[in-house]
């Protein structure tokens, strides 16, 4: 056991699998409390448990073995029709849950004392159970009246199936039956499995041979087999080899899994053993199609793929100042050639890197059901969660980030937002409440909508909080716009609720949503409508290692904006510039949008010279400005370097790249000038009036 232990490699794979195994159960237990007591859910749910405890077992960790032990107790009484599913079963199965992941934590900071304790969570499974339970009743009468067995197969098995059909391999079921002189039947269903494991590979068992008892009477055994024997060859083989049995009999298997698949004709399984050997072969190579890779590993791939590119751009441009210089000689030529096809295959790289380092955010929605139903619950409220876009994919280091975020504002819209059935009743509402929550990708950002139709934001107590709590004077107050009045729930500390729980009334929940959203250079907007709902829209760029930059210069130095918040870029004649109180404004596709120079912002003296301005309209969700820039230098795949604990956080800044030359530019946070322009108006129109900005021809 000591060898076990220290052993990492095994350790991290345990703890990988019980985490996905926990989180199977946690969607399991809630998919028996919504759809009801279903074959195919109970016997998931077995599975799980057994799947547990053997990895616990073989770890020697026995308090996760006994607890998962227990639930298979359970369970198996639940499947056989001795116990029903009911509030407080469904209750003991998610305090398991809770147990198994207090376990986890314990094993993962000390595996030598687990503080966690079991007794009472294991006496609950069995105050669950029913006083008596007779063994005869538990469903062997279907296999001594020798009828056929109907197997609740899982997912994977199916998919297990369906392969092997397509791939001109037999699905068989073999019963059998033990002789009665056999003295450890439980042993010898075990050796006959290992037998037929030779002949093929047996997906299930039934009942499950390996989670059997050792002094267990078992009398019939019927085993679904995949192989390439058809079934009378198969029989013959197993009735002259097995010992200690009465009786084989082997069919072929049609069940629903198979109905839209036909059995192969006799003359297409007549093949050679060359290419019966070959499907058997690809059959088994597309089971298993992942693998398990150390996030440290995905994170340093990503940082060399980011060297890679800095090095190709600088690559480039030193080919492009040698064909200037040189442009007769043909070995450079070929050097710009292999640069442009290095490039190519750096940027495939780069996107298969990439999307490796892509998790289908899925894996966060899985979290939510289990809090949605406790929330509501403790709440005593009725919530249908809805969530739409699972298979939307995001770099997994956003999907970390934002989680907090999410599980705020879900426990806002369940705690403020969504009424009492008695309230809803009144207004004419649905007794049930719903939460949206909806993930889908929108040009290089993924857009994350959270949305309720609860009582909304009522505007008036948002601005009496906010003078309560000395935000703002009432006299700013009366001034705010419908937009700033919603925009002050995320300031620190701000709360409507006029007692503090442990869901909410602390003021810090919107604070933190803010924080982590303006962290990942993202955008937050709120719509409401009193009576009708609340619904938040979050977006956030697909990645934060690596984007496409526009390189503009302001004066001589060079800057880069993210492409994704790039509207379009115009050039516009000094006369067409207006100001409205201080701040220039003009006129762009029929809108009217301000105009910044971030000369001013960032004390860079403007340029004298010609008539035209250009300009780069960005957009900020909803929001547009004009940003006026001396230059523009072109496009560029730039590698996101942070500016480091010396320098900071600087407002308007979101990190900084290096050049094809060597020199360094700094990345424009859109968000930030947004902030920048609203928080600090440009008044120095005598000092645009008397200056010229230089159009570069690039």
């Amino acid at each position: 056991m000591a060898g076990i232990f220290e052993s990492s490699e095994m350790i991290g794979a345990f703890l990988d699998e019980t985490e996905e195994q926990l989180q199977l159960l946690e969607q399991s237990i809630l998919e028996l409390e919504q759809k009801g007591e279903t074959p195919e859910i109970v016997q998931k749910l077995f599975r799980i448990a057994h799947t547990l405890k053997g990895s616990s077992s073989a770890m020697g960790f026995e308090k996760m073995k006994l607890l998962t032990h227990e639930m298979e107790n359970v369970l198996d009484r639940v499947r056989n029709h001795l116990l029903k599913i009911s509030k407080p079963v469904i209750n003991v199965l998610f305090q398991c849950l809770d147990h198994l992941r207090m376990l986890k934590e314990d094993f993962v900071s000390d595996r030598k004392d687990i503080k966690t304790d079991i007794a009472p969570i294991i006496n609950s499974l069995r105050e669950v159970l029913p006083e008596k339970y007779n063994e005869v009743d538990t469903g062997k009468t279907k296999d001594e009246s020798n009828q056929f067995v109907e197997f609740t197969l899982g997912s994977d098995q199916q998919a297990q199936l369906e392969q092997a059909v397509k791939s001109g391999l037999n699905v068989l079921i073999c019963h059998v039956k033990i002789s009665e002189g056999s003295l450890m039947k439980s042993a010898r269903a075990c050796l006959i499995l290992n037998y037929f494991n030779e002949l093929g590979t047996v997906i299930y068992t039934d009942p499950d041979v390996l989670e059997t008892p050792d002094d267990a009477e078992i009398d019939r055994v019927s085993y679904l087999v995949i192989t390439q024997m058809d079934a009378s060859t198969f029989e013959a083989k197993s009735r002259d080899e097995l010992m200690d049995i009465d009786e084989v009999k082997v069919v072929p298997f049609y069940g629903e899994t198979l109905q839209n698949y036909k059995q192969p004709e006799k003359a297409q399984q007549k093949e050679t053993d060359i290419d019966t050997t070959s499907k058997t072969a690809n059959y088994e190579k597309r089971v298993t199609q992942t693998v398990r890779v150390d996030v440290e590993r995905l994170e340093k791939m990503m940082n060399l793929v980011g060297e890679l590119v800095i090095e190709q751009a600088r690559i480039l441009q030193v080919g492009n100042i040698l064909h200037n210089r040189y442009s007769s000689d043909d070995v450079i030529d070929d050097l710009l050639g292999i640069s442009n096809r290095v490039s190519r295959v750096i940027g495939e790289l780069q996107e298969g890197v990439m999307k490796s380092r892509m998790l289908p955010i899925q894996q966060l929605f899985n979290r939510f059901p289990r809090m949605v139903r406790d929330l509501s619950e403790s709440l005593n409220k009725q919530v249908e969660l809805i969530l739409e876009g699972g298979d939307t994919e995001m770099d997994r280091t956003i999907i970390e980030e934002i989680t907090d975020p999410l599980i705020h504002l879900i426990r806002n819209a369940i705690d403020h937002g969504i009424e009492t059935p008695d309230i809803r009743k009144k207004t004419g509402k649905p007794l049930k409440g719903i939460l949206r929550i909806t993930a889908f990708h929108q040009e290089n950002h993924v857009i994350l909508t959270i949305e309720d139709d609860g009582r909304g934001i009522d505007l008036r107590k948002v601005k009496q909080a906010a003078i309560k709590k000395q935000i703002i004077t009432s006299q700013d107050a009366e001034n705010l716009t419908e937009q700033e009045v919603i925009n002050l729930i995320f300031h620190t500390g701000f709360s409507t609720s006029q007692t503090v729980n442990d869901i909410s009334g602390r003021g810090v929940g919107m604070d933190i949503v803010r924080n982590h959203v303006d962290r990942l250079n993202g955008i937050i907007d709120v719509e409401t409508k009193q009576g009708e709902g609340t619904k938040f829209t979050i977006k956030l760029p697909l990645t934060l290692a690596i984007l496409t930059g526009l390189l503009v210069k302001i004066n001589d130095e060079t800057y880069a904006l993210p492409m994704s918040n790039v509207i379009e870029i115009v050039r516009k004649p000094e006369r067409e510039i207006e100001f409205v109180k201080g701040q220039a404004v003009s006129v762009i596709r029929e809108k009217v949008l301000p105009l910044i120079w971030l000369h001013d912002y960032f004390n860079i003296p403007r340029r004298k010279r010609g008539r035209n301005v250009f300009i780069v309209v960005l957009g900020v969700a909803e929001k547009r400005l004009g940003l006026v820039v001396d230059e523009l230098v072109g496009n560029q795949e730039v590698v996101v370097k942070p500016l480091g604990m010396y320098i900071g956080k600087i407002e308007g800044f979101s990190g900084a790249t290096i050049l094809g030359d060597g020199s360094v530019a700094c990345i424009l946070d859109v968000v930030g000038i947004s902030k920048m322009v609203s928080s600090r108006k440009v008044t120095a129109v005598d000092d645009y009036q008397n200056c010229d900005i230089e159009v570069g021809d690039r």
